[in-house]
């Protein structure tokens, strides 16, 4: 079980339909790396990296102007090669406020089709919204489609499309067509190869709070447990046409306890610049991740979000 909290003072419409703490410190840069429950939302493909149970329940609030989005997911990647996620997300506001009110239901299914060489996965959403200032509704199914691929030497490469499904015209800001385009590095096999290392004997802790499935004769050198991360996100519905989000993210993983993390977006359409940075504790069956945003841009220095996640593994 995990529970987020979220303090966002100010937000923008993304690809993704929720954001989680370890996604937001590290600037979103999170595509190729999503292992947890919201690899729902960022890369279906995800799901099949760790073999576990888990359900997340999580909630966020913007400080700013009292909207409020819950969500809850479970996940069981264990069972059988299939992977199979269910998720509910609700965006919503004060009772006594008029705006923009959401829900969102999300299928998440993957498949290895080479362990962890190349897994696939696909997302099918219904998406219910209702604007109450504009007078816009929505209720629309769409899909999104990812892939990822582990390649020996700490390198993982993904691709994802958002939202693949055509919805009418008028409505399609709240479920943008998107491709991402992710690429990690862990440190650890290279540092090893560089500096010099000793081979793993097992599993070893994961920045996602889980064991790792193997980890017999692995390298492991001096920076075990660092991996940089790159994101390219582009979005499609813009008003001023095709328009990307460049994101970087470092998490390091310190004594298979602490993560660290850090973050750096740049959102074309806005000319937003945002930093961040996290940290958290993690043991095979609890895990605190705290994040923190911060648009850097002089004339907006309000807009920042601030998270908080509590979780908890199921031990199967």
């Amino acid at each position: 079980m995990a529970m987020t909290v979220c303090g966002l003072l100010s937000s923008s419409a993304t690809a993704q339909d929720f954001v989680g703490a370890r996604a937001l410190s590290l600037g979103e840069s999170y595509r190729a790396i999503a292992t947890g429950n919201d690899a729902l939302y960022f890369n279906p493909a995800g799901l099949t990296l760790l073999k576990r149970y888990s359900v997340e329940g999580q909630y966020l609030m913007s400080l700013a102007d009292e909207r409020h989005v819950g969500d809850i997911s479970v996940v069981d990647s264990k069972t059988n090669a299939l992977a199979v996620g269910l998720a509910y997300t609700f965006l919503g506001a004060e009772l006594t406020k008029r705006q923009t009110i959401g829900h969102t239901a999300t299928l998440g299914m993957a498949y290895p089709i080479f362990d962890k060489l190349l897994s696939v996965g696909v997302g099918l959403k219904y998406k219910s919204v209702t604007d109450a200032i504009a007078g816009n509704y929505l209720n629309a199914v769409t899909a999104d489609v990812g892939a990822i691929s582990q390649i020996p030497g700490g390198i993982s490469l993904a691709a994802v499309g958002y939202n693949l499904v055509p919805i009418r015209t008028g409505a399609s800001s709240y479920v943008p067509v998107s491709a991402g385009f992710a690429a990690a590095l862990d440190l650890g096999p290279l540092s090893g190869l560089i500096f010099g290392g000793s081979p793993g004997f097992g599993p070893v802790q994961t920045a996602a709070g889980i064991p790792s499935s193997g980890g017999y004769g692995t390298m492991r050198g001096p920076l075990d447990g660092l991996t940089l991360s790159f994101d390219w996100l582009l979005n499609f519905e813009t008003l001023q046409g095709t328009k990307s989000r460049l994101s970087t993210g470092v998490e390091w993983l310190i004594g298979e306890l602490v993560p660290v993390r850090a973050g750096y977006l740049w959102n074309e359409a806005t000319d937003d610049h945002r930093v961040s940075v996290g940290m958290g504790v993690v043991v095979p069956s609890f895990g605190l991740d705290v994040a923190y945003q911060q648009n850097v841009d002089p004339t907006k220095l309000d807009e920042r979000l601030l998270s908080f996640a509590l979780k908890g593994f199921l031990p199967m």
